[in-house]
């Protein structure tokens, strides 16, 4: 009878203890990029790099819990202003990364200004984009410091030509084969992909990632759950240490020190 009533008490507290339990405020991010089109095979490479963020972000004890949604703008400035009005009506979303080329960033900036939602914008040139208090411009100048990386120039962009977005052979993340620190970064892209290998690009999306989160978990700090401005205003002091070097944005938006690979033709 002791026992019994032992065990009854430990039920009891358990209970107790769950019922008590405070669910983590949810936020979303949202990830757009080309899916479809010639340009799809950017968002290919980037997608299962941030599915992969987000699955580790999920198993940390972090004070909000994220989660993604994905958007095709097909590389087209009309269809990605469209995906950014549909971005910007769904409340949980606080920060956007995107749209990984000139035309289609520039279209939808206007967009995410309005409904003071935070982007950031990788891949493509800062010196081609317009300084703006939302919008963080992680990719490198054009006339950025040139790192020489000997793999292949088709092997690093297969579907794209030469990766024209910097120059001929120039891209803004190294080849993840015989870098060390992005192939453990990485391991698990294969099982998303099913199949594909990482590129350069996949090194680009999940440093993105990583930054985003750093700044939903700052705001999350002093607001539960985090808000659109508390985000940006995060992603102003964010600093991240990964694998393209230690990010932050200075008072403009811009990563200054972002460098370019010129990889071998």
């Amino acid at each position: 009878m002791c026992c019994c009533r032992r065990r009854l008490l430990l039920v009891v507290l358990s209970l107790s203890i769950a019922a008590c339990a405070v669910p983590r405020p949810a936020v979303k991010i949202a990830l757009v990029a080309p899916f479809e089109g010639r340009l799809r095979r950017v968002g290919y490479d980037v997608f299962p790099a941030f599915r992969l963020v987000i699955r580790q972000h999920a198993q940390q004890p972090t004070p909000v819990a994220v989660t993604f949604i994905a958007f095709d703008d097909r590389g087209d400035p009309e269809m990605a202003a469209r995906v950014a009005e549909q971005v910007v009506r769904d409340p949980e979303v606080v920060g956007v990364i995107g749209h990984f080329a000139l035309s289609t960033t520039l279209a939808a900036l206007p967009v995410y200004a309005r409904a003071n939602m935070p982007l950031l914008a990788p891949h493509v040139p800062a010196d081609a984009l317009p300084p703006h208090p939302l919008l963080f411009r992680m990719g490198p100048a054009r006339d950025a410091p040139r790192h020489v990386d000997a793999t292949p120039c088709a092997e690093v962009a297969p579907a794209l030509p030469l990766d024209a977005a910097f120059g001929v052979c120039v891209g803004d993340a190294p080849a993840p084969n015989g870098f060390p620190e992005a192939e453990q970064a990485l391991a698990g892209f294969a099982s998303i992909s099913l199949g594909p290998p990482p590129t350069a690009r996949s090194i680009v999306g999940y440093e993105a990632a990583q930054v985003m989160l750093l700044a939903i978990d700052a705001a999350a700090q002093y607001s539960a759950p985090p808000t659109r401005a508390g985000v940006a205003e995060a992603l102003r002091r964010v600093r991240r240490d990964g694998l393209l070097g230690t990010i932050t944005f200075d008072a403009e938006g811009r990563w200054r020190e972002a460098p370019l690979w010129r990889f071998a033709r």
